[in-house]
């Protein structure tokens, strides 16, 4: 079965959600370490921010590190599920998003 990871931003009351890899179903067994290393360098190539908090990486989201977050409404942007505006741009991230095929939600 296929499986995904999700990379949640760090900030104080932000509902930014990454997600990030999917590792697929090809059997090949992978650690929590590679997965999680995976899913870190899938956020930061897509603007997330790496720093470390007690020895641990922690991720912001493009949001909140250029100070328009913390995310306090879903929606549909890819790169961290906050708000997109009627433009097809989130009001977070500022992310470009594509708009909705006919037939697509």
């Amino acid at each position: 079965m296929p499986t995904g990871v999700a990379v949640v931003c760090d900030a104080d009351d932000c509902l930014a959600v990454y997600l990030a890899v999917g590792t697929g179903d090809d059997g090949d067994a992978r650690s929590a370490s590679e997965v999680s290393q995976m899913a870190r360098d899938a956020a930061q190539s897509d603007g997330w921010v790496i720093s470390f908090g007690f020895s641990q990486p922690v991720m912001t989201c493009p949001g909140c590190a250029d100070g328009r977050g913390p995310v306090l409404e879903r929606g549909t942007c890819r790169r961290c599920m906050g708000l997109v505006n009627t433009e097809s741009m989130c009001v977070y991230c500022l992310h470009q998003n594509e708009p909705a095929q006919d037939g697509e939600d």
